[in-house]
């Protein structure tokens, strides 16, 4: 959510061609268009209608997933697919993993998750009033952008990332997608708390915010 915000920032900023407060940003799994890819965000979608039409404040994401993690972590893990969401198989350390499903989601507010759909329709993210298409204007940015993604990321795949790297000025835009052939590989949430994370994916993020910090 945090690179989609910067990106929303950085439109919004072009659109009002005011100077964004930053030298660089780093965006981890972040796309503003998600049509190209088979996102399993895509899950949440049929929760937005009946969420709107109950007019339901939030969406308890939180305590649904803490709910389903004993189907997911125990025999015969008849929701063992959720873990994948999250972490790539040996990926991230099991209490960690049990940890972050517990206790790291919470709700969703439904005006919020009724917004995210917009993400799946043709030109993308736009604000409430869908009124506002935040691709059309992020090519004006002047800002240095760090797009990173994971090879085995089921929630923003890199072929949604790079859906929106191709819109800002190349001249600005690194793309890296962390992951490996034959592995180690990289879900949603092992660019942060992956076991490999520290050595490979933080090094290269204070590489590229070090470069623009003058």
């Amino acid at each position: 959510m945090g690179g989609i915000l910067l990106y929303a920032m950085l439109s919004r900023c072009g659109f009002e061609r005011k100077e964004p407060e930053l030298k660089a940003i780093v965006t981890l799994a972040s796309s503003l268009d998600y049509t190209s890819s088979n996102s399993a965000l895509k899950l949440l979608l049929p929760l937005a209608d009946p969420a709107q039409a109950l007019n339901v404040p939030v969406v308890p994401l939180g305590t649904l997933l803490a709910a389903a993690y004993p189907l997911a972590s125990r025999p015969p893990y008849v929701l063992g697919w959720l873990n994948n969401l999250i972490s790539a198989q040996d990926m991230m350390h099991p209490e960690l993993l049990k940890k972050l499903v517990l206790n790291n989601f919470c709700t969703i507010p439904a005006k919020l998750l009724l917004q995210l759909t917009s993400a799946f329709r043709e030109r993308g993210l736009c604000d409430r009033n869908g009124k506002f298409f935040f691709k059309d204007h992020l090519h004006k940015t002047n800002v240095p952008v760090l797009a990173i993604a994971g090879d085995r990321d089921l929630i923003c795949p890199p072929e949604a990332v790079e859906e929106t790297v191709k819109l800002l000025p190349r001249n600005l835009v690194t793309y890296k997608r962390f992951g490996e052939n034959q592995g180690p590989h990289y879900a949603h949430y092992d660019l942060v708390g992956g076991r490999l994370a520290v050595e490979q994916v933080y090094p290269c993020i204070v590489q590229f915010l070090s470069q623009h910090d003058d």
